[in-house]
Parts: C-alpha cells; structure tokens; sequence
C-alpha cells in the first residue's frame, strides 16, 4: 500500500513538473500592439504619427506594408541604419500586433496638433521622466 502511494505521489509530481512550462507560457501572453508601440515614439513620434522628421509615419500605415518591412528588417534583406537591430527584437506575433494598432491610428502631424495637447503631452512626458514630482 505504502508503495502504491509513493508512485502515485511521484507520478502526479512528475506529471506537475513536466506540464510547468505550457502552463508558464500561458500566464506570459506577448505585450498589446500598444504596448509595444511606444518602443517606435523615440523616433516615428507618439503613436506613430510622424512630427516632421526624416521618419515615416507609422499611424495608419497598411498592415501588410508594416509587417514585410519589419520582415525585411529583420532578415537583413532591406538597407537600415538601427531598423534591422530593432525589428530582430521583435516575433513575428509581436510584429502582427504592432502592425494591427498602428493602421487604426490616425495621421495627424504636430503642426495640426492643438497647443494645449501639445502641453499636455509634453507635462506628461516631465511626469514621467521625474516620476511625477517637479
């Protein structure tokens, strides 16, 4: 009796053990298309939307022209500067959900962007760079 408890208690350990990482992958889904974003603002501006740099505008940009040229990044086969370094960071999961936020942004270009948002997003910014204390 007691060695049939001992091999049910080791089988169901084991069992728990090898079933650990699918059930870890679950509980770790990839981060939102929004979430991920906010890793493009440094250079293609809030949300994609271009600020009159040397960038393109992300916002609106079709999904399949997103995802081959994050593709191209990726495997080298499209001429960048630093876009082949960042799009290796990125699934191709991860890049399908990028791709799926930024063609529902709108353009719309800081020159057409309000004064007040334009504070608004700039004391944003202050509060998070000073972590809320000025």
């Amino acid at each position: 009796m007691k060695k049939t408890l001992l091999i049910s208690a080791l089988l169901s350990t084991s069992a728990m053990v090898l079933t650990q990482p699918a059930f870890a992958e679950a509980q770790n889904p990839i981060a939102s298309g929004a979430a991920m974003a906010w890793q493009c603002a440094p250079c293609h501006g809030t949300n994609g939307q271009e600020f009159l740099e040397a960038m393109p505008p992300l916002a609106g940009m079709p999904v399949e022209q997103f995802t081959r040229a994050m593709l191209a990044y990726r495997d080298g086969t499209r001429p960048a500067v630093i876009m082949d370094r960042v799009a290796r960071g990125f699934t191709d999961a991860e890049i399908d959900a990028m791709a799926a936020w930024f063609v529902k942004q709108p353009i719309k270009q800081w020159e057409n962007t309000s004064l007040n948002e334009e504070l608004q997003l700039n004391d944003k910014a202050d509060a998070q760079a000073t972590g809320g204390q000025k």
